[in-house]
């Protein structure tokens, strides 16, 4: 009776070490993956990526900021056409003197 018993404790005893080796060999493993080249092609892939969606994200903003500005700042396109209409035409003779002696 004494054997099974130190029997069955030895059993129980060699699943905990395994289970504690086991997860001790995941969390290795996870490391030895994050260190080795493909787990640091993987971790600049996914910057890179993050850093794309960034930029798009940011021209995009940069995009809409600059129309709004247009549209507040710039005159409309019927007042630029009334403008270069107005340009276009030629000077109209005015009533004012421009002769030297008009101001004495």
């Amino acid at each position: 009776m004494k054997r099974l018993f130190w029997i069955g404790v030895g059993v129980g005893a060699t699943v905990v070490v395994l289970r504690k080796v086991q997860r001790a060999s995941d969390q290795l493993g996870q490391v030895a993956h994050a260190v080795s080249p493909a787990g640091i092609a993987e971790s600049l892939t996914g910057m890179a990526q993050a850093l794309t969606s960034t930029v798009t994200q940011l021209r995009a903003a940069m995009a809409a900021n600059e129309a709004a500005l247009t549209a507040a700042l710039l005159p409309s396109e019927e007042e630029q056409a009334r403008s270069r209409a107005r340009r276009a035409r030629p000077a109209e003779p005015s009533d004012w003197d421009d002769s030297e002696d008009a101001f004495f």
